[in-house]
């Protein structure tokens, strides 16, 4: 049964004549069906490794995303494949070394090395964030922090694998202006600010959390929605590093949130045209998550931007795509007729890197 579905989702995903939101929904199947078995496991794999062939950065990008967030090692080959590849579009290989750090095999350590010296920035700064990654995870700090995961003591709400770690995940959470602080200090290295963003995420979600606990006052309820917002602004204070990696990487956590907060930002960053494409792509995805979550004048004003990109022919193809995904994924999700995406065998919700029901 699953081997048959998988075959169809791969004809999917590799067909040139459907829709990109289509070929996404069959990626992130792909991922859900993964989960069932080895045999499954690997077939995905195999189907998800053939779709590189394709034109689009966009999907790439998400091909590269999915296999590291399976965290299964064979996949390892296709992703240094895709890295090694200098032809490739650097929003692509960036992602495969991203996904090698998510997979976190100390086996990667050599060839994230080798291309911690590439042409391209935000290659030579993700494999450093990966290798980093992977010191950590094998590092008695990490081995303790899986253990209290194992353990069922430390849980998140976010369901993609980070390419850091959040702050004090152990400890009390750090303030939001010392996050902030860390976030925003261009000299400090980047897989700490990473861990400092990373840390305001969590306390957005706290914030959140806290505010619809039943038994606030009214002024509580306020207060724990303004610490929300704070972290969120604290976030977007991070929009005017220098390095659009991390810029990026603030869009995405964006996505994550899907908080009314971020919009001006976000619209901002979209229709910026100086900014890096990358940076703009996850803007875009980010737009779409939170016009799942918000109604009225605020949804009306990220649909407007939304068509607007899609439809402009002189924007970064990238863009234009992530804005196309972004309101197909939107009717789609908003259709009573159509069927959800398969999930995970743990029945978690996902937060994948487009707003496909949830996302980063």
């Amino acid at each position: 049964m699953a081997t048959n579905s998988i075959a169809s989702l791969r004809a999917t995903l590799n067909s040139h004549t459907e829709a990109l939101d289509v070929r996404f929904r069959a990626l992130f199947s792909l991922k859900g069906l993964a989960s069932s078995s080895s045999e499954a496991a690997q077939q995905a794999i195999d189907a998800i490794g053939a779709a590189f062939k394709d034109d689009s950065a966009l999907l790439k990008h998400e091909l590269a995303y999915v296999l590291g967030q399976m965290q299964d090692v064979r996949a390892i080959p296709v992703l240094e494949g895709v890295l090694k590849d200098e032809e490739e579009h650097a929003m692509v290989r960036h992602e495969a070394a991203e996904a090698l750090g998510a997979i976190s095999s100390p086996s990667s350590l050599p060839i994230l090395r080798a291309y911690e010296a590439d042409a391209d920035v935000s290659v030579r700064e993700t494999c450093g964030l990966a290798i980093k990654k992977i010191e950590w995870d094998n590092s008695e700090e990490g081995a303790r922090e899986k253990a209290r995961k194992a353990a069922g003591e430390e849980q998140s709400a976010f369901t993609p694998i980070d390419p850091a770690p959040a702050l004090s995940s152990s400890a009390s959470a750090p303030s939001i202006a010392s996050s902030r602080t860390l976030l925003t200090d261009a000299s400090a290295p980047l897989f700490e600010r990473y861990r400092a963003m990373f840390a305001l995420r969590n306390a957005v979600h706290n914030a959140r959390r806290r505010a619809e606990l039943p038994s606030l006052s009214d002024e509580e309820r306020k207060e724990a929605g303004e610490e929300g917002k704070q972290a969120v602004l604290a976030l977007a204070d991070g929009l005017s590093d220098g390095s659009a990696l991390f810029r990026h990487e603030i869009c995405f956590v964006f996505g994550e949130l899907a908080h009314p907060a971020s919009v001006p930002s976000m619209i901002r960053v979209l229709s910026n045209d100086a900014e890096h494409e990358m940076v703009r792509h996850e803007a875009a995805e980010a737009l779409g998550a939170v016009a799942e979550e918000e109604e009225g004048e605020e949804h009306a004003e990220v649909l407007k931007e939304l068509k607007r990109w899609a439809e402009d022919a002189s924007a970064p193809r990238v863009v234009r795509e992530s804005c196309v995904v972004a309101l197909d994924e939107l009717k789609y999700n908003n259709d009573p007729t159509q069927f959800q995406r398969i999930e995970p065998a743990s029945g978690v919700a996902e937060v994948p890197s487009v707003p496909v029901a949830p996302v980063a």
